[in-house]
């Protein structure tokens, strides 16, 4: 019976190629000029057609989409890439040259969840679910969609309570599996001010808001005054406002330098369909401690090595919880740190750790990542900083300024910044108005995608690319020499590490030792001939001891043993290859003994 049925699929699919397609292979003189892919029938795709037409040896891209609780997860193509795109996949199937019939796999989604809009009383509710992927330990939530408007309020978070008094989580960001799995989220609504304070004038069919006449503790900036939509918020619109919090909605797209200028605030609530902000925008008001940013756009750097950082932040918080008798080594850097260790090889040799690489980028502040970082460290844990000296004024945390670079680290999670005191810092709103600059034109990009099934350079992998510890464990041969990749030799001297330097990471240090954290102090790795040449052996060694006589923490190892032969780096100059992170792994080990408690 199977053989009939198969027979006779077969045969309805030869049929679907003369008639569906149009003329047949023979129809055409060339043979080769025109292929035709029939994508086999799919009870679980929504196929607007299944009949396609390339040119001979050409990429043929189709757009597949699932039906609800579906993903599509590969095909029977031989060669063949496959992305997602929001609610849709993009299939390229690479090199056509013959007529075939494809066949699309689909599976079911592992989690869903449930969302209730819980919208006030006068309107009709509404309820939803979504499928993620189970890419990440932690899942993002949905995003902010138009669809969500309810005149006279904004939408601010969603909420484990329909009461909104229970885990408040905003829009896009991620919460725990478990508890976002097992149970509804309900939105959370903030109800407008009183359309009557606002000054206002209209250009076109939309708002711009020029100032306010009232009081109000909590500061709830209308979508729409006069049927309009509030695109813009002037200068002086809000200057020496006493509200202590303020919501911005979903629709503003500029705020103005001086529009909140010397006001009280404490909280703000935006979103990232902003497209004009910066700290000029509130201007001297130096009592803001917390930002909260909704998701409204599609991200952009999913996949790549910049969300690792939420991951790798997600399985730092989860240590904790899963191995409660073990203590914690954590490793600091930028990406030579992600290149730098066997993770694996760390916990063998040192039982009593689990370890979590978190390194990610040197070239944005160190200060906030630290921050983080320490709010899931307990006593008894190690931090194992090496700063990279080619970004050694953001690796030493010279400055409190937020750069551009720190939003790309966050953006698939921004409810990492909710965790820090936005007075401990300077530079927010203009790195995040630079931030949002930056992500126009790149391809958007599904919070499901993780940067484990990719490599450094985002190409699709079939083994994964970082391992639970956060190392980039894909296998890296030894350079063919040992010359420099690039020609940016490093200074490894005294004069390049002011004091100043010195003064602000003993400062960073000292907010872990008065935890009864260990913050120790390695070398990056570098290729020895990518040192600048007055770094000499002899400058190198005071260096060295100049480090260990003005730091306040203890300077493990030995700076030579830091600096590699150029055969160990993996195309760059601090990125070390497979063997090369072994063997400095080997000689961490050594040098972390004397710190390790039994």
């Amino acid at each position: 019976m199977k053989k009939i049925l198969f027979l006779v699929n077969f045969i309805a699919l030869l049929l679907t190629f003369l008639t569906s397609c149009g003329s047949s292979a023979s129809d055409n003189p060339a043979g080769k000029d025109i292929i035709r892919i029939v994508i086999e029938d799919n009870d679980h795709l929504s196929l607007s057609e299944n009949c396609y037409e390339t040119a001979y040896n050409r990429d043929l891209n189709i757009t597949l989409t699932p039906k609800e609780g579906y993903k599509v997860t590969g095909c029977d193509y031989e060669n063949y890439s496959l992305s997602r795109e929001s609610s849709s996949y993009s299939l390229t199937l690479k090199n056509v040259k013959y007529q075939t019939v494809v066949t699309v796999y689909t599976s079911s989604y592992d989690l869903c969840i449930a969302y209730d809009l819980n919208a006030p009383a006068s309107v009709k509710d509404i309820s939803f679910s979504e499928y993620p992927d189970n890419s990440h330990i932690n899942i993002n939530t949905c995003r902010y969609d138009s669809s969500f408007e309810i005149p006279g309020f904004t939408l601010t978070a969603w909420n484990t309570s329909k009461n909104s008094d229970g885990i408040s989580i905003s829009l896009g960001s991620r919460a725990d599996k478990e508890i976002i799995t097992s149970q509804t989220l309900y939105g959370q609504w903030a109800k407008w001010t009183d359309t009557s304070l606002f000054k206002y004038q209209t250009e076109g069919s939309l708002v711009t808001i020029t100032g306010f006449e009232g009081q109000v503790k909590e500061l709830v900036i209308p979508s729409v005054i006069d049927g309009y939509p509030v695109e813009r918020i002037a200068e002086g619109a809000f200057k020496n406002l006493s509200a202590k919090k303020v919501v911005i909605p979903a629709c503003v797209k500029i705020i103005e330098n001086g529009a909140f200028s010397n006001c009280s605030l404490e909280e703000v609530i935006l979103f990232d369909s902003l497209e004009k902000i910066s700290d000029y925008s509130f201007k001297d008001c130096s009592s803001i401690k917390t930002l909260r940013i909704n998701a409204a756009n599609e991200p952009v750097y999913c996949g790549s090595y910049y969300a690792t950082f939420p991951d790798k932040m997600d399985y730092l918080k989860s240590l904790s919880d899963e191995y409660p008798g073990s203590k914690k080594l954590v490793l600091f850097s930028g990406s030579s740190t992600r290149f730098g260790y066997d993770s694996e090889l760390l916990e063998k040799e040192l039982p009593g750790y689990k370890v979590s690489n978190m390194g990610v980028f040197a070239y944005t502040n160190a200060l906030p990542q630290l921050d983080l970082i320490l709010n899931y460290m307990n006593p008894g844990d190690i931090l194992l900083d090496s700063p990279e000296f080619d970004a050694s004024k953001r690796q030493f945390c010279t400055t409190n300024k937020f750069d551009d670079k720190f939003f790309n680290l966050i953006e698939e999670n921004y409810s990492l910044i909710e965790e820090l005191n936005l007075r401990d810092y300077t530079g927010v709103f203009s790195a995040f108005g630079e931030f949002l600059s930056n992500r126009h034109g790149i391809q958007t990009k599904s919070y499901d995608l993780s940067p484990s099934d990719y490599d450094e350079n985002f190409n699709p992998i079939s083994e994964k690319s970082y391992n639970s510890q956060g190392d980039y464990c894909l296998y890296r041969p030894n350079a063919w020499d040992d010359a420099p990749v690039f020609d940016l030799p490093v200074d490894y001297t005294v004069s390049a590490f002011p004091k100043e330097y010195i003064d602000a990471l003993n400062s960073e240090a000292l907010k872990f030792t008065d935890k009864g954290i260990k913050f120790l102090f390695t070398y990056a790795p570098r290729n020895e001939s990518a040192i600048s040449s007055e770094s000499t052996k002899e400058k190198r060694h005071e260096l060295d001891d100049y480090f260990k006589n003005s730091l306040d923490f203890p300077v493990i190892s030995d700076i030579e043993d830091s600096l590699f032969k150029g055969r160990y780096l993996f195309e760059t100059d601090n990125h070390l290859s497979t063997e090369g992170a072994r063997i400095r792994t080997a000689q961490i080990i050594k040098d972390l003994m004397p710190y390790i408690e039994n």
